[in-house]
């Protein structure tokens, strides 16, 4: 039996990693999904005095830092396209062991699983991962980045922590939430090594490489098309980036009266004006900064791997909720989050539990077009369900972080990961 465990240990995200490179083969090899879009920044960043952060139409938009695209750059002319689909299908697979692995650890080194608990964290939340290999997404990567940084400052790793987390900051700036977290949570190494590793990595490495003219340029589009329209006033979200769970991505649909789909259907219980819509998303947001605030402030009473696993936690659901976009695909950084509620009920009568387990159930893997029908299946998709079950997953990771003291939760935890 222990030498099974061993093996699995060993292997089994390596095992997990060639299942991920073959599902995103399967779907990229084909064309289309988010690479195509990457591939052609790539080529544009090699021609120069392109404009990589236009707005392209039906396909999307590149937004992430330049930084992100210089793989892409360093392949254009050595490989072809379907090369670089291969490569990019690989990338994807060792992108994937490292969060298998990573997460295994992260949780051993903080409250552990059993073999049922992870089972339940697979079911409820591989699509967060799927989805990313079937869009060829750079998420994963960035999900990747972030959960190696959060082992390696539960191992006390400190300027290594800040280092992936710099990194991953530098492909999508939405993890630098961290930089004010990490000093909450008296990491001051790992923050100073993490604003190292992002400065270098967006103002300093794309220079040698692209030229001062082509690097500046990048620099100040990147500014102009992504961050001034997030500082800015203007039309809704829901009409610039699309539903999902994020708090503008659930609020914007169901208060206003926006269609969801080209017959014109909308899943809005509401029809508020601009300033009444606005009023709300500023009211619950307060309240679930509130929430996240309280959970990250009762996990200082916890063992230190505990307690900092909480806390990024925390940090991770918080990225989720006040990003401007959030799809499925962007929760593969928020997985440790997912793992702490998967330690399942601390009582047969814990309701809300067992009420957050069926949501995201119905949210995730069985939001089946096919078994629900199109109307619910879009009713599901974008009427909030997942937003409202992680809000209450946060919730009850701030209530059993908060009795877990009392009741001694750390030391009884099993301890088999």
């Amino acid at each position: 039996m222990q030498s099974a465990l061993r093996w699995s240990r060993r292997w089994l995200p390596w095992l997990l990693g060639g299942i991920a490179t073959v599902i995103a083969l399967r779907s990229l090899l084909r064309g289309g999904g988010d690479l195509g879009i990457y591939i052609d920044v790539g080529r544009e960043m090699a021609r120069g005095a392109v404009d990589i952060y236009r707005d392209r139409g039906t396909v999307g938009a590149f937004a992430y830092p330049h930084f992100a695209g210089l793989p892409f750059w360093a392949v254009d002319g050595l490989l072809s396209d379907r090369a670089i689909r291969i490569a990019w299908c690989l990338s994807l697979g060792l992108a994937t062991a490292m969060i298998v692995d990573d997460l295994r650890r992260a949780v051993a080194l903080s409250h552990g699983l059993r073999p049922w608990q992870w089972l339940l964290c697979a079911v409820l939340f591989q699509r967060c991962v799927a989805q990313n290999l079937t869009h060829g997404q750079l998420s994963l990567w960035v999900a990747a980045c972030t959960l190696r940084g959060i082992r390696c400052l539960l191992e006390a790793r400190d300027a290594r922590a800040g280092a992936w987390l710099g990194i991953a900051t530098a492909l999508k700036l939405t993890p630098g939430l961290y930089l004010v977290a990490l000093p909450a949570m008296v990491r001051w190494r790992a923050a100073i090594a993490m604003a190292a590793a992002l400065g270098i990595a967006v103002a300093v490495v794309p220079w040698p490489v692209l030229g001062t003219a082509e690097h500046v340029r990048h620099l100040q589009q990147f500014k102009s098309a992504v961050l001034e329209p997030l500082w800015g006033e203007g039309q809704a979200v829901v009409t610039k980036f699309g539903a999902g769970p994020s708090i503008a991505g659930t609020l914007d649909y169901l208060l206003q009266p926006t269609p969801v789909d080209a017959a014109g259907r909308t899943v809005n219980i509401l029809a508020l004006d601009d300033v009444a819509l606005a009023w709300v998303k500023r009211a619950w947001a307060a309240l679930l900064a509130a929430l996240l605030g309280a959970w990250f402030w009762h996990a200082r009473r916890l063992p230190v791997g505990l307690r900092l696993a909480e806390q990024s936690a925390a940090v991770m659901l918080a990225i989720g909720f006040f990003s401007p976009l959030t799809r499925v695909y962007h929760l593969a950084g928020a997985l440790l989050a997912g793992a702490l509620f998967c330690r399942g009920p601390h009582r047969r009568a814990d309701v809300l539990w067992w009420i957050v387990a069926l949501a995201l159930a119905l949210a995730m893997p069985l939001r089946q077009k096919a078994l629900l029908g199109e109307t619910l299946w879009r009713a599901l998709d974008v009427g909030g369900l997942l937003h409202f079950a992680l809000v209450g997953m946060s919730l009850w990771l701030m209530l059993a972080c908060r009795s877990a003291p009392n009741r001694q939760l750390a030391a009884a935890l099993p301890i088999s990961s």
